[in-house]
């Protein structure tokens, strides 16, 4: 028997870097496809007003600046919910974000080096979006809250990687600080990346950003044993933009179709291995071989019966995008 099914995403071009510039974040162009793995939100604004983004010619710089009072910083309060899947369920965490905070970060974007394709520079550049301590103070309440989720510590990264999987992918005007993601409920891969890499580092363990030029794409990287990670690097490969399995980097991006470079390794932290993630492996090897199996024509995917079941297990166990089937032949 084969099961026929249909993958219908609404998909951008590729994950664009900004970095500090300013400008007009453009609309997403959404395009369908049968199969791919990053998934866009529908055209929305952008979701960091013009009037709060610095010029190109006028990025500040870091600088030392007397820190608001707590009122101040707190100000504007709103709690929002962030979805997250563990363990085949679904479930919310949620967070309180302020207006004070966002107001206070918004100016203080590090300068985009001139040598963009320098690693020294870039580890020295995306360092200092993680470095703030105000933010930190805020954001340490948004990892105790993952925390409290869990009481196995491989669980709590689990889940921390899943919730910003699930914050919704949207082209930005520049970089974000981690905060502000949290804050907008948004981010493109870099801001994502950036988020996760601070998170996962604050629980302890070893962080990269995966930086991949030829196709404008950023991936993080988690400290994990060597056979499971990208190139023998020690870093596995763990996709931002939308809710995938760990390890799993062969989807098809809009525009540029699978990630064939080497990437650049921007390392953010040291700390320890996520020696567990060899479920994930084992899950994403399993996931490609589903997706491998399939017979394709104009109208969608076709799945035999136990490929079927292996999708629709792995589709509730990670959250990904769901797989609605048609009929049955």
């Amino acid at each position: 028997m084969l099961l026929f099914l249909l993958i219908v995403l609404t998909l951008g071009s590729g994950c664009v870097m900004t970095g500090g510039s300013a400008g007009t974040t453009p609309a997403p162009s959404p395009t369908t496809t049968s199969f791919v793995i990053v998934e866009t939100e529908t055209a929305a604004q952008d979701p960091v007003p013009a009037t709060l983004v610095p010029t190109v010619n006028a990025t500040p710089a870091i600088t030392a600046a007397a820190v608001p009072p707590r009122d101040v910083l707190e100000s504007g309060g709103e709690k929002k919910p962030f979805e997250y899947s563990i363990r085949t369920r679904s479930q919310l965490l949620y967070y309180t974000t302020y207006d004070g905070v966002r107001d206070y970060l918004r100016d203080r974007y590090p300068d985009r080096p001139t040598d963009f394709y320098n690693i020294s520079t870039l580890e020295d550049y995306y360092r200092q979006y993680v470095s703030d301590p105000v933010q930190k103070s805020y954001l340490d309440a948004f990892v105790e809250n993952v925390n409290d989720r869990s009481t196995l510590r491989p669980d709590r990264a689990r889940i921390a990687v899943s919730l910003i999987q699930h914050i919704p992918y949207a082209e930005t005007a520049r970089t974000l600080y981690p905060y502000e993601v949290l804050y907008y409920d948004m981010g493109k891969c870099e801001d994502k990346s950036i988020l996760m890499a601070y998170v996962l580092s604050d629980m302890g363990y070893g962080t990269a950003l995966l930086l991949y030029y030829p196709e404008h794409h950023m991936a993080l990287g988690l400290k994990c044993p060597k056979q499971y990670s990208i190139g023998q690097s020690g870093y596995c490969f763990v996709e931002t933009t939308t809710p995938s399995i760990m390890t799993f980097h062969n989807g098809s991006y809009t525009g540029i179709g699978k990630l064939t470079s080497t990437p650049e390794i921007i390392r953010i932290s040291d700390g320890d291995s996520f020696d567990q993630i060899s479920e994930e492996y084992a899950d994403a090897l399993t996931f490609d071989a589903v997706l491998n199996s399939a017979r394709w024509d104009e109208n969608g995917m076709y799945l035999d019966t136990f490929n079927y079941d292996q999708m629709g297990y792995l589709r509730q166990k990670y959250g990904l995008f769901e797989i609605d089937p048609l009929s049955v032949s």
